[in-house]
């Protein structure tokens, strides 16, 4: 690669093939893939449908120096791709939630009989 394609890189781009103006023009004309195009999915929610909607991860907005990265980022560095959402999604009920906001939490109204605890002398 060339020193001016390398000047022209910006941060923010996780792939090599948005590092010029014509190639990040051809990326984006691209017809946006689903997940339901790769793989049989089963009631999938959007966010699932369409990882590539996820921002914030590391690639995309790091600006901290790669000197001060811990292990541990290397799991959040990357967004979700096909590969990785689930391709079944099956929610919790929300029963237990409901009956819970309409009842309130449970509040012990017993007699406390325990001494005081002796503060500092």
């Amino acid at each position: 690669m060339s020193e001016e394609h390398s000047s022209e890189r910006q941060s923010g781009f996780c792939s090599a093939t948005c590092s010029d103006r014509a190639s990040l023009r051809k990326e984006i004309g691209k017809k946006e893939v689903k997940t339901s195009d790769v793989f049989v999915t089963c009631n999938l929610p959007k966010r699932f449908e369409h990882p590539h909607w996820f921002n914030g991860y590391g690639c995309q907005l790091s600006k901290q120096h790669p000197f001060y990265r811990t292990s541990a980022s290397e799991y959040g560095w990357f967004p979700p791709g096909y590969h990785s959402v689930p391709s079944v999604f099956f929610p919790a009920g929300q029963t237990f939630t409901n009956r819970l906001s309409a009842a309130g939490m449970y509040r012990n109204y017993s007699l406390n009989t325990g001494m005081d605890p002796a503060g500092y002398r």
